[in-house]
């Protein structure tokens, strides 16, 4: 079963990069989650740019806190958005880690420039869309309110009031992503090993299954599948990544790197991708339309980028 040894093999040369660049990305994290958190920038019309910049980082935890910003109304949906499509998740540290594959540079650049391009713009024009709807429906409101408060010789003075609790957010390992409280040696190199292991056990997964398949099924044939099957493929890519974990990330690229998506699928993949952020939005915003519309922009604007990508030969 020598398929099964090169499987094993190609796995794991990826590991000390993956531990590296996951104790960079701790350090990262660790220093500007908070920062994130508490910036007046998100509020104003810096709020797309700014969130397309931090998603870029390759990281779960940014997503989840804009998440709980937005249930919050510290943020705008155009940002949020921008922050969701910006974030690449795993896919960047193993697209790093496969430098010596061909194009893999190449690909890198197009990836990043997509995607803070796709969530810059994106988020402005939501923003802009959802500026103009909410200008109208409030003079619809007042309108309604004066023509109440006519009627009865009164108007009704409502006084909200609002207590955040500070909460700490989970990242996609299950560890917080914000806590001051917690041992060095635990936080820049338990985690960053845990979350290696993890996803080496993702990658062996797919480099298994991808190898029985050639194995047992034949190269010419898989690729014959490919090819027919490629006008599918941003719709397929875009359904893996709708499932909320890295796991989804880590699939999309590495069947990139081993040939089984083409580059503007898996884009249009990573652009649905944001990792645990859906389920904290559901769990936080209770205003479940927002929810699903937030599900249906993001999933609109992968399919379109993918096919859009395909159509200009890229």
């Amino acid at each position: 079963m020598e398929w099964l040894l090169d499987a094993l093999i190609d796995s794991a040369k990826l590991l000390p990069f993956l531990f590296v660049s996951y104790i960079l990305i701790e350090v990262v994290e660790s220093f500007t989650s908070k920062k994130v958190a508490s910036s007046s920038f998100y509020k104003g019309k810096f709020g797309p740019l700014i969130g397309s910049s931090f998603g870029m980082i390759p990281q779960c935890g940014f997503s989840v806190v804009a998440t709980d910003l937005y249930s919050k109304q510290k943020i705008t949906v155009g940002t949020l958005i921008a922050i969701f499509i910006a974030t690449s998740d795993e896919a960047l540290p193993i697209l790093f880690g496969n430098l010596g594959n061909a194009n893999i540079g190449k690909i890198i650049l197009i990836l990043i420039f997509a995607k803070f391009f796709i969530g810059l713009v994106s988020g402005y024009v939501i923003d802009g869309f959802s500026y103009l709807f909410n200008k109208k429906s409030k003079k619809i409101e007042n309108k309604s309110a004066e023509n109440l408060a006519h009627d009865d010789g009164h108007e009704d003075c409502d006084h909200e009031h609002s207590h955040e609790e500070e909460s700490f957010h989970k990242g996609c390992c299950g560890h917080s992503i914000e806590e001051d409280k917690i041992h060095p040696a635990k936080q820049y190199l338990l985690h960053p090993l845990l979350h290696t292991l993890k996803i080496f056990a993702y990658i062996l997964v797919i480099n298994i299954a991808f190898g029985a398949l050639i194995n047992y099924i034949g190269e010419e044939n898989i690729t014959s599948f490919l090819t027919n099957a490629k006008y599918f493929a941003p719709l397929f890519a875009t359904l893996i990544g709708l499932i909320p974990n890295c796991a989804s990330s880590v699939v999309l690229t590495n069947l990139l790197v081993i040939g089984g998506l083409n580059i503007s699928a898996c884009i249009a993949g990573l652009i649905m991708n944001a990792g645990i952020a859906y389920i904290v939005l559901f769990k936080q915003n209770k205003n479940m339309k927002a929810n699903f519309g937030i599900l249906g922009i993001m999933a609109l604007i992968s399919i379109i980028t993918g096919y859009t990508m395909m159509l200009f030969g890229i």
